[in-house]
């Protein structure tokens, strides 16, 4: 399978906006954030400020990587060594190291059968210390958010969103990221928006910004050079220790003009993602999860689950597809992946849970890269539904 010429076209209009914006900030010869006199002069301090403008949130503070804002959040949310942090048991594993890092314990939950939170299962692992939930979009899944809002609110449950896989997702019209403390998006190469690296929080509570300023690796008065002060940061500048995450204005004139195209591509992959999976629902072997009413849709990969294939089944037609150019990858079947909380060894003996991994070991996995075309599209469904007859006959 080859489009050589659509990945060309598609690529060369994005890099025209990243380059005139990169080689602005590369003449300049101020690639550090703080290399300013005035916030206006900072590329990441503008990232920051049109980040917040497109989430709708009133604070953003750009790091180095969504793992670090994560981290960022919990401290600043009050996590405490030892304090128990619930998550999704599918997620990635920089979710639950994050959890390690700040010193807490992480307590996975189950997820439904379509890859989200789990909320019966929530309930039952509240335990009379459990005071915070850090909820992963994981691939986009969202689960029923006013039902996570209402147990966090009757627990007094802080919530802290990981936003890497759900930037441009909504739910009832909200940005994900808005309905708790803080939300952590990606800038990760495998995102919707392609920084290489980069994370971003964001928050409405005016402490945590100053707090994620600070720890992020603002020293002296360099927060002068944000758009956001506060009184926060004079008062707590001398008293929090800088874990030096800062994302540097390089990274940040890449990231930027990519704020402007996010609604196109999010229409470019929602119309692969109803092709292909017009086309694959076909089978009667592929199963596509259900979706929550009130979640729109940003369908930069695809998920579905093989029914009725043994596990040499499942492996043979893994290999099928790739064979023939169609990189599918199959959750469960991987002794590597580091989206199965079973490959998680940092965190000791982890209690069973039975419906996240009979979920994950039939679960397909696939990118839509942006330079697919519909004939693309077409020949790669076309592989996919060859593979599974190819694997049945077996």
């Amino acid at each position: 399978m080859k489009s050589t010429q659509s990945k060309k076209s598609i690529a060369g209009a994005i890099d025209a906006l990243i380059i005139q914006n990169v080689e602005k900030v590369i003449a300049t010869g101020r690639l550090y954030r703080y290399d300013c006199s005035t916030p206006e002069e900072s590329e990441v301090s503008l990232l920051e400020r049109d980040f917040a403008a497109f989430v709708g949130s009133k604070y953003a503070v750009a790091v180095n990587s969504c793992s670090s804002a994560i981290f960022l959040s919990l401290i600043c949310s009050g996590v405490k060594p030892g304090d128990k942090v619930l998550i999704p048991a599918f997620t990635f594993l920089a979710v639950p190291s994050a959890v390690v890092h700040a010193g807490a314990v992480p307590v996975l939950v189950e997820i439904n059968d379509n890859y989200s939170l789990n909320t019966d299962d929530l309930k039952k692992m509240i335990a009379r210390d459990t005071r915070y939930l850090l909820l992963s979009y994981m691939r986009g899944h969202v689960p029923n958010l006013d039902e996570v809002i209402s147990i966090c609110s009757r627990n007094g449950i802080m919530l802290i969103e990981d936003c890497a896989h759900s930037l441009g997702v909504d739910w009832d019209g909200i940005p994900t990221g808005r309905f708790g403390t803080a939300g952590c998006f990606s800038m990760q190469s495998y995102k919707i928006i392609d920084g290489g690296e980069g994370g971003i929080l964001v928050t409405d509570d005016e402490e945590v910004s100053a707090k994620a300023i600070l720890y992020a690796g603002s020293y002296e008065r360099l927060w002068t050079r944000h758009f956001d002060t506060s009184s926060h940061l004079a008062r707590l500048q001398k008293s929090i220790p800088a874990y030096n995450f800062r994302m540097s204005n390089l990274t940040a004139s890449v990231v930027r003009p990519q704020l402007t195209l996010i609604r196109d591509r999010i229409k470019k992959y929602n119309d692969n993602y109803f092709h292909l999976t017009k086309i694959l629902s076909r089978s009667p072997h592929i199963h596509f999860p259900a979706r929550e009413r009130k979640a729109s849709l940003v369908a930069d990969s695809v998920q579905f689950n093989l029914q009725g294939l043994t596990r040499e089944q499942m492996l043979t037609f893994g290999r099928s597809c790739k064979e023939r150019g169609v990189n599918i990858e199959i959750f469960g079947l991987s002794q590597d992946n580091a989206r199965c909380y079973w490959n998680w060894d940092f965190l000791g003996q982890t209690r069973d849970l039975p419906a996240t991994r009979k979920i994950l070991e039939s679960a397909c996995d696939m990118r839509l890269r942006l330079f697919l075309t519909e004939e693309d599209i077409t020949a790669m469904g076309a592989v996919i539904l060859e593979s599974i007859e190819y694997a049945k006959a077996l």
